[in-house]
């Protein structure tokens, strides 16, 4: 049996994330239990929240951050973190605040 928002993400946002069983009783409306879930421990939250903020600015930011789907959103940005280092969140993030094509 896999959750409504486990089969909702399923798909480019969760691919290769580790932590992500396809069995996962994920809720993403318990954030705290969602983040532990997917492995996000929360000093590295702070770092990512405040790489965000850095990036995006405190208003985006917040949007981000305060958005549903914000753990799967971290569990990536934690992934890509220790594969490429912590500034290669900053610049994917930074491709996005200047990407004007939507």
């Amino acid at each position: 049996m896999v959750s409504e928002d486990a089969r909702r993400c399923w798909g480019p946002l969760t691919e290769s994330l580790t932590r992500f069983p396809t069995n996962l009783d994920l809720d993403l409306g318990a954030r705290d239990k969602a983040l532990e879930q997917l492995g996000v421990r929360p000093a590295v939250l702070a770092r990512i929240v405040a790489t965000v903020t850095d990036v995006l600015g405190e208003r985006d930011a917040g949007l981000l951050v305060g958005a549903r789907p914000w753990p799967l959103l971290a569990a990536r940005m934690q992934q890509i973190g220790k594969s490429d280092g912590p500034q290669a969140v900053a610049d994917h993030l930074t491709r996005l605040n200047t990407d004007d094509s939507y």
